[in-house]
């Protein structure tokens, strides 16, 4: 058991938006080697000893110059920006599950529902026209929240709303047996789950079953008040439906942190548009922490003792 513990690890690692030197520390703390994607590397070899990736949205072809991966971490929550590139078989990719970016999604949520539920878009136009009106807000038991999808994250926040009196629906695409939550399943209680509420938040994974999922239909089953807010991934939403509804007032604001490529073009319409807040895929934005490093080298002396893998992806669920 000792000598398989003191194999060593050595990772290669792709990021346009993630600090390399941040991450290279804080493994070199837990005795794993980072090498960065392309710098380290020479063009037209290959390389026996790397067997982990650290990635977010890497090239199709870095998996030919590392035959010997074993372990492919993302760095972020979703992992479709992995398995929609040609990564070769029987690797293990895991998922990121680590509490700071799960609260840091947590407080996006939190303010984004606030901010919808105190007419944040109807005062923003106020002021744009100098107007002094104050507007009364719903009770929240009576501003009733839809949650698409139920991961460690939306608990995270179902707990959140839960503890502030909140009138909460959940649905996923599998069946659970919930206690004291209002959980739906599947395609046909997906209507069912979203009526009448006053907005409705995507954290759905990006998977063929989710692309398109949500649009026209889904936005005009919401209260004649409503409000979309998606922190999942951007191709679960119809785009086109999305700036209709909101164009014409079906829905009220959204507030978008997700888009269906990134980073949105200039000339999208949707910058256009008054009752829309949008950020740059911002609502958690992953760091180097000890919690994740520690959890990497976990899943290595598991993988090398035969052990079953933490966060490990269904690559036919896609998640």
């Amino acid at each position: 058991m000792q000598k398989n513990k003191l194999r060593p690890i050595n990772i290669v690692f792709y990021s346009k938006w993630d600090s390399f030197e941040k991450w290279r520390n804080i493994l070199i703390n837990h005795n794993m080697n980072l090498y960065n994607w392309p710098d380290d590397f020479k063009k037209n070899s290959t390389y026996s000893n790397i067997n982990g990736a650290l990635v977010w949205d890497p090239p199709d072809e870095i998996w030919k110059h590392f035959p010997n991966i074993k372990i492919i971490q993302s760095l972020g929550a979703g992992v479709d920006h992995i398995l929609r590139k040609k990564i070769p078989e029987n690797i293990n990719i895991i998922k990121l599950h680590d509490p700071n970016l799960s609260n840091q999604m947590a407080e996006y949520a939190l303010m984004s529902v606030l901010m919808c539920k105190r007419k944040y878009f109807q005062y923003s136009k106020n002021m744009s026209n100098k107007k002094w009106n104050q507007l009364t807000p719903l009770d929240n038991k009576d501003f009733k929240i839809t949650i698409l999808g139920y991961g460690n994250i939306s608990k995270l926040i179902i707990k959140n709303f839960k503890s502030m009196g909140f009138n909460i629906n959940v649905w996923g695409n599998s069946k659970r047996n919930l206690k004291n939550i209002n959980y739906f399943f599947g395609k046909n209680q997906l209507h069912e789950s979203i009526k009448n509420s006053s907005c409705l938040i995507s954290l759905l994974p990006d998977t063929k079953l989710t692309e398109d999922l949500i649009g026209l239909d889904e936005f005009s089953l919401l209260s004649n008040e409503s409000y979309f807010i998606n922190i999942g991934r951007g191709r679960t939403v119809n785009q086109t439906d999305l700036f209709y509804a909101l164009k014409n007032n079906i829905l009220t604001g959204a507030i978008i942190d997700v888009f269906n490529k990134e980073p949105l073009d200039k000339n999208n319409e949707l910058w256009n548009l008054k009752n829309i807040l949008i950020t740059p895929h911002i609502a958690g934005i992953t760091n180097a922490t000890d919690y994740t490093s520690k959890l990497l080298k976990e899943n290595f002396n598991n993988l090398y003792l035969n052990k079953s893998l933490k966060n490990k992806v269904n690559i036919t669920l896609g998640y």
